[in-house]
């Protein structure tokens, strides 16, 4: 019987499968917000796991690389009874000026299990807060900030913007773009406010133009003091 179909037409067709599902990989791990002038900027989307207090690291020499990858293992004391261990060629980011001191940084961390497979330190806030980066898009129960970083969110958020009112989330973010903060809650675990007209130091450079989520409710973002 002829062959019908050769040896080279199934590396043909497998070529392009893996290719299709190299680029959905792509896809699904990364957002791309327009930046406006046919510039883009792409951010690496991060499931932020744990967010809390950094008191002390148990290796004083403990630092990033410039490749960002940590340098050495260490264990960041949260409390009494818990420890962040970060192993030596974990990616992470060093965002907090006063690390090494007391309590000054917070940690943000991606986790698989109990193993960190990504982490940032950040400037802790007051009252057991953490301020980030301005929210780009808001999911089910995910909020995707315009750094990439996904944290759960309360169902209604405290605006700090005065007297200025806004019929939803959608003109909300018309008015401001990313000229806002997102203020996460250790205690609640989860976004509770947003501060407009002020950024974090690292947050991105904001967008010109922004992306909206069209499934947000007009109920999302509520006046506060």
């Amino acid at each position: 019987m002829r062959q019908i179909f050769s040896v080279r037409f199934f590396a043909a067709v497998g070529a392009v499968v893996g290719l299709f599902f190299l680029l959905t990989t792509i896809l699904a791990t990364r957002e791309v917000i327009d930046g406006g002038g046919g510039d883009t900027v792409s951010v690496e989307l991060h499931k932020i796991d744990l967010v809390d207090q950094v008191f002390s690291s148990s290796n004083g020499q403990f630092r990033i690389g410039f490749d960002g990858l940590a340098e050495g293992n260490t264990d960041f004391v949260i409390d009494s009874s818990r420890t962040l261990h970060v192993v030596a060629g974990t990616p992470g980011e060093m965002m907090c000026p006063g690390f090494g001191e007391i309590g000054a940084c917070a940690v943000v961390a991606d986790l698989l299990g109990e193993a960190v497979v990504w982490f940032a330190l950040v400037p802790m806030g007051t009252n057991q807060t953490v301020r980030m980066p301005a929210i780009d898009t808001l999911g089910d129960r995910l909020a995707t900030l315009v750094n990439g970083w996904q944290v759960g969110f309360a169902p209604v958020l405290d605006r700090r913007c005065g007297d200025e009112q806004f019929e939803s989330y959608r003109d909300f973010r018309r008015t401001f773009g990313d000229d806002f903060t997102a203020i996460y809650d250790i205690d609640d675990r989860r976004l509770s406010a947003v501060d407009c007209r002020v950024r974090v130091a690292y947050a991105p450079e904001p967008a010109v133009t922004t992306t909206i989520d069209s499934t947000i409710t007009p109920t999302t973002v509520a006046s506060g003091s």
